[in-house]
C-alpha cells in the first residue's frame, strides 16, 4: 500500500494561523488523528484497487473461456444432429426424384 502523510503539528499550525485558539486546534487535530488511526485499516488504495479488479477481470476471463468452451461442444452437438436430420429428410427426397 501506498505511504499516506498526515502530519498533525503542521495541521494544527494551520488551523491557528488561520485563525483558531490553540486548545480548539488541538481538539481538532486530536480528533482526526484518532479518527485516521481508527479507519486506517479500511483504507483503500490505488493499487489494492488495481490489484484487486486484476483478479476479478482474471475470474471472469477465465469464466468466459469455461463459458465459451462449453457453448462451443454444445453447437457441435447441434450441428452434428442438424447434419443428421437433413440426411435423415433429404434421402428419402432424392429417392423421389425421377432418374
Amino acid at each position: 500500500m501506498a505511504a499516506i502523510a498526515f502530519d498533525p503539528m503542521d495541521y494544527m499550525q494551520q488551523l491557528e494561523a488561520a485563525g483558531m485558539p490553540r486548545n480548539q486546534a488541538e481538539a481538532v487535530v486530536k480528533g482526526f488523528s484518532a479518527m485516521f488511526i481508527h479507519n486506517f485499516d479500511a483504507l483503500v488504495t490505488k493499487d489494492y484497487l488495481d490489484t484487486r479488479f486484476s483478479e476479478f477481470e482474471s475470474r471472469v476471463d477465465l469464466r468466459f473461456a469455461t463459458l465459451e468452451s462449453r457453448m462451443d461442444v454444445r453447437f457441435a452437438r447441434v450441428n452434428v444432429m442438424l447434419g443428421v436430420i437433413l440426411v435423415a429428410v433429404a434421402i428419402p427426397a432424392l429417392r423421389t426424384l425421377p432418374i
